[in-house]
């Protein structure tokens, strides 16, 4: 997964997210270059979820499904 600032240029490439316990482990690359290894506990990831509005929430399965149907038609190319 690939994340972006709104001009494009890539900030950060998550090589995975993975469980420690009861924390969420991400590694992946920062700015291209920087190996980073990310915790994030229980309470963190409550307080990111809040920051979702409704509306996003709401519409996230859907999300979902269309992201996993584009990468189910990519591997078929």
């Amino acid at each position: 997964m690939k994340l972006y600032s709104k001009d494009g240029v890539e900030m950060m490439d998550v090589k995975s997210i993975d469980l420690d316990g009861e924390r969420l482990v991400i590694k992946g690359k920062m700015m291209g270059s920087m190996a980073t290894t990310i915790f994030v506990a229980p309470a963190d990831m409550w307080g990111a979820f809040t920051l979702f509005p409704w509306r996003v929430k709401l519409r996230m399965p859907g999300l979902l499904l269309r992201g996993w149907l584009a990468e189910r038609r990519a591997r078929q190319k």
